[in-house]
This record gives structure tokens, C-alpha cells and sequence, in this order.
């Protein structure tokens, strides 16, 4: 299977760098959103992509908002969706975009993201690679 292709989305620079750094050493290839809306452009203009790591808060659309609507549009694809929130309607709401879905509460590890990354990949033929030292992220 060719390289895998990611697009991980969160309005804080840091933890967008660090999330993106971590799936590029799984061995994907990473796109990146700082926003609701650029989520929403990436994925409908620079797709198709195997898979989606992204936080619900974030400006104009919430991670899970963009999801919800790609899935509408017939557009299912793997996501981990981060999240600070403990808030059930957002467990609730994460749940509702079905099996290739998992919810990653903050703070996480490198191994904890690598683990929900490989949950929801499990049906591709491609595997990503051994994760790296494990840190907080």
C-alpha cells in the first residue's frame, strides 16, 4: 500500500506541530489545519485522506462538525478526535460517526495516539509504523 495520508487539525500551533510530528513518524504523510474551515478545505480539496486526527475546539467549525458534515456528504472517513472537553454531548457526538471513530482525551502520549491510531486503521492493509519514545503530548 502506498504511504498513508493524514490531515490532523488543531488551532494551537504547539500541539498541532507535536500531533502532526508523531503521525509523520507512524509513516504518514501529514497535511495540516489550524481551524474548523481549513479542515473543511483540506478535506474537500486536497483529499482523499485515510485518515483524520483532530480537536472538537476550534474556531468557525468544530473538529466534529466538519466530520459530521463530510460524512453527510458520503465522505466516511478514520478520525481520532482529541479533546480537552468532558463534556458527554461531545462523547456522545464523537460516538455518532460510527466504528472508525475513537475519542482521545487530553492530555495523551505518543503511544496512547499511536494505539488510537491503529483502532480505527485496522481494516487498510497498510500499517504504520513502531512508535517512537513515548511523551505527553
Amino acid at each position: 500500500m502506498d504511504q498513508l495520508r493524514a490531515v490532523v487539525a488543531d488551532d494551537d500551533p504547539e500541539l498541532l506541530a507535536i500531533v502532526a510530528s508523531t503521525v509523520e513518524h507512524f509513516g504518514a504523510h501529514v497535511t495540516t489545519a489550524v481551524s474548523g474551515d481549513d479542515l473543511l478545505d483540506k478535506l474537500a480539496h486536497e483529499g482523499p485522506f485515510d485518515f483524520v486526527v483532530t480537536d472538537v475546539a476550534m474556531p468557525w467549525m468544530t473538529g466534529l462538525q466538519v466530520l459530521h458534515s463530510s460524512q453527510t456528504a458520503g465522505h466516511a472517513i478514520p478520525v481520532v478526535v482529541i479533546t480537552a472537553l468532558r463534556d458527554p454531548k461531545v462523547f456522545a457526538q464523537a460516538a455518532s460517526l460510527g466504528d472508525h471513530a475513537i475519542l482521545l482525551l487530553k492530555p495523551f502520549t505518543q503511544e496512547q495516539l499511536y494505539t488510537a491510531l491503529q483502532t480505527v486503521l485496522k481494516d487498510l492493509d497498510g500499517k504504520l509504523t513502531s512508535p517512537p519514545v513515548a511523551e505527553r503530548a
